[in-house]
C-alpha cells in the first residue's frame, strides 16, 4: 500500500467517519460525513478539491453496499473516466450528507451523481463522476452484469429500463 492510502484508511477508521454505510432515502445512497479539519482551507471552507474525495467515499460505500464487498481498496470493481463539480454553497467544519445514486448505465460503465447537503437540505455542490468497471487481474473493462443492474434498480426503488 501507499503512504496516502495507509494514511486515508487510519484517517477514515480512526476518526467518526468510520465506515458505517450509508443508508437509502427516496432512491439515494446517503452516507454521512463530519467535516473535519484537513478538509477546510486558510478562508475556513472546504477546498474545491476535497469535494471529489467525498464522493470517492460515498461511491466506495456505495459500491460496498451493492455488492456486499468486504471493503477494502482492492474489493473495488471500477476505475473513474470522468467527473465534474458544480459548486452552490460554501461547506465549513459542520456534518453534511454525501448523497450518491446511480443513473445511466451503459454496457461497461455507468454515472454516479451526487448532491452534497448541508443541515436543512440545503444543496452545497452537485457532480457526476463516470466510472468503468474493471477487471484488475486482466486490466480490462468488463460488462455490468445483469445482477448488478437489478440490484441498483432495486435499491434505487427503479423499474428498469428494457436495453
Amino acid at each position: 500500500m501507499t503512504v496516502a492510502l495507509d494514511s486515508a484508511m487510519m484517517l477514515a477508521m480512526s476518526s467518526d467517519n468510520a465506515r458505517s454505510g450509508g443508508t437509502w432515502h427516496d432512491g439515494w445512497y446517503i452516507v454521512p460525513w463530519q467535516v473535519i479539519f484537513r478538509d477546510v482551507d486558510a478562508f475556513g471552507h472546504v477546498n474545491n478539491a476535497v469535494y471529489l474525495t467525498y464522493f470517492e467515499w460515498a461511491r466506495a460505500q456505495l459500491w460496498f453496499a451493492l455488492t456486499g464487498a468486504a471493503g477494502l481498496p482492492t474489493d473495488i470493481g471500477f476505475i473513474v473516466a470522468h467527473a465534474e463539480v458544480d459548486f452552490r454553497l460554501q461547506i465549513g467544519m459542520e456534518p453534511i450528507d454525501i448523497c450518491i445514486r446511480i443513473s445511466e448505465m451503459r454496457g461497461t460503465s455507468f454515472d454516479t451523481v451526487y448532491e452534497i447537503r448541508k443541515g436543512g437540505g440545503n444543496v452545497a455542490a452537485t457532480g457526476k463522476v463516470v466510472v468503468v468497471l474493471f477487471d484488475w487481474k486482466a486490466q480490462t473493462k468488463m460488462p455490468i452484469s445483469d445482477e448488478l443492474r437489478n440490484k441498483v434498480h432495486a435499491f434505487q426503488q427503479e423499474t428498469p429500463k428494457s436495453i
